[in-house]
């Protein structure tokens, strides 16, 4: 809030509208909160809030749900901002824009070790959730995508994980030779 009145005379607090709700398109540039009505405000402190006009007059109960609102905004975009992946990711799209993002097919990864009991040996030594993203993505044919949508988890982390995940089973595969 800003603008705010601590006075045991003043009964009102002022915010200014464009500054707490960014693309705020109203004629009111301020919001008055206070319990007194629109017509004991400007009795009261009609000359405080000439700066101010034009303005509109919300309640405490108001102001308070505006102030909530704004947390709650706050803590969502924050949440968002650590959660979704860096490049957008669309399937199939991101790929095709951004090479390093491609993968090696299981089978291209074990094509010189046909042997399935040592690629399922391989595989039981990777985490688990490794394991499970490599199983449903190569064995039951799931999108990064759809695994992502199962699993609740950004597509991005686990795009990461199926990608790590297949680097150690190559490397566990080099090593059972």
């Amino acid at each position: 809030m800003t603008g705010t009145k601590v006075a045991a005379t003043v009964e009102y607090s002022v915010i200014d509208l464009r500054y707490e709700y960014p693309g705020f398109v109203g004629s009111e540039k301020y919001a008055v909160i206070s319990d007194l009505s629109a017509r004991e405000i400007e009795k009261l402190y009609g000359d405080e809030l000439k700066p101010y006009i034009p303005y509109v007059v919300l309640s405490v109960a108001e102001g308070d749900a505006m102030k909530e609102f704004c947390r709650n905004e706050d803590k969502h975009a924050k949440r968002q901002k650590r959660s979704v992946d860096a490049f957008g990711y669309e399937e199939g799209v991101t790929e095709m824009c951004h090479e390093e993002l491609n993968q090696d097919n299981l089978f291209d990864v074990v094509s010189d070790h046909l042997d399935k009991e040592k690629l399922f040996a391989a595989m039981s030594k990777l985490p688990n959730v490794q394991k499970r993203r490599i199983e449903m993505h190569f064995f039951d044919g799931l999108s990064i995508g759809e695994i992502a949508n199962k699993e609740g988890h950004a597509k991005s982390t686990v795009h990461e994980s199926v990608s790590s995940g297949l680097k150690k089973l190559k490397a566990l595969m080099h090593e059972a030779e």
